[in-house]
């Protein structure tokens, strides 16, 4: 079986993916992992333990992950913090086993070709350092209310291990998603694909991931 583990700088990003129970982590409750994230984000940040702050960030990780909770298995969700004053902006990571030629499931993937969206995506190629070359894909879609909604797909194929890995963002904030591309460009070069059997977490892979914005 194949896995995807993703390096990402624990002063920006939390990762919020669903536990089976929290018994058995390192924290043993919700509430002790949230108040440990907020307070090592900060200590990152050198910014100061204040204990309102930490409260503020340990409630926004908590009602996150909630509201992500019943995402299904295989996908993964993940916070991107810029300024603390802001609601912190959420992605999806999800990876299943490859299906059909590459081409044509990349560019399912990234709704490249849906005729639902308001006009033709912007598609480019996007190379990963470890996902090597996909698409990135910017479409939009005019909700009930005529409101207009921006999704950001990426999707990959890692031959080696023959897995789909597709990166997943949506907001109504057109300006703020254009700000923060780089920081999901970054989170994205540092996805690997690995079988249970090889080493996660590899070594020099910070080196290859490209420095963000994160001050959104």
């Amino acid at each position: 079986m194949s896995w995807v583990d993703i390096y990402y700088p624990l002063d920006q990003w939390v990762d919020i993916t669903p536990r089976l129970s929290w018994v058995d982590t390192e924290w043993g409750s919700q509430a002790t992992w949230a108040r440990s994230t907020a307070d090592t984000m900060l200590a990152l940040r050198g910014q100061p333990h204040r204990w309102l702050t930490i409260r503020r960030l340990a409630k926004a990780l908590t009602l996150a992950y909630d509201g992500y909770s019943k995402h299904p298995i295989g996908e993964r969700s993940y916070l991107l913090f810029g300024a603390l004053n802001r609601e912190p902006f959420h992605i999806s990571v999800a990876y299943a086993p490859a299906e059909g030629a590459r081409m044509a499931a990349l560019r399912r993937l990234t709704r490249s070709d849906d005729p639902e969206l308001m006009r033709p995506p912007q598609v480019d190629e996007f190379h990963a350092g470890h996902l090597g070359p996909g698409l990135r894909a910017l479409g939009h879609v005019v909700l009930d209310d005529n409101a207009i909604v921006a999704n950001l797909w990426y999707a990959f194929r890692d031959e080696t291990h023959q897995v789909d890995v597709v990166v997943f963002a949506s907001t109504g904030d057109l300006v703020r998603l254009n700000h923060i591309t780089p920081d999901i460009d970054a989170l994205v070069h540092g996805i690997k694909v690995r079988a249970d059997d090889e080493e996660g977490w590899w070594a020099g892979v910070a080196d290859d991931i490209p420095a963000g914005a994160a001050d959104d």
